[in-house]
């Protein structure tokens, strides 16, 4: 396969997160406070905006990184995007969806995490 397509491909898979992260920068956290402030019990909006705000500014910085590392050849920060996204979809999915469990979200985030454990793998031998 040739190694543009490789690098597109593994760039759309990001898109879902580039999205979220900027509904959530935009918004000011306001996308996802309240489902948050239920999930976790916070009587306080502001504490839950400000999380889903730094949650979107950790969602766009791992995605520059793997962005970079993607149309680079860059190893290292390849790895680096793909660990910190697997972290923060590991970190929403126990947030929103273990308790109680629900079983096709965690399976859609479970794919996600697969392909982004997977993208490393796959950017480095197209290297």
């Amino acid at each position: 396969m040739n190694k543009y397509i490789v690098q597109l491909i593994s760039s759309l898979l990001i898109l879902m997160f580039l999205i979220s992260g900027f509904s959530k920068i935009f918004t000011l956290g306001k996308s996802e406070s309240k489902r948050l402030s239920k999930k976790l019990n916070i009587d306080n909006q502001d504490i839950s905006r400000i999380i889903v705000f730094l949650g979107g500014l950790w969602e766009i910085v791992s995605c520059i990184i793997l962005l970079y590392g993607i149309w680079n050849l860059n190893e290292t920060m390849i790895i680096i995007g793909s660990i910190s996204l697997v972290i923060f979809t590991i970190a929403a999915t126990f947030m929103f969806y273990i308790f109680p469990f629900k079983h096709l979200p965690v399976l859609s985030n479970l794919t996600t995490l697969c392909g982004l454990l997977l993208l490393p793998f796959i950017c480095i031998y197209k290297k």
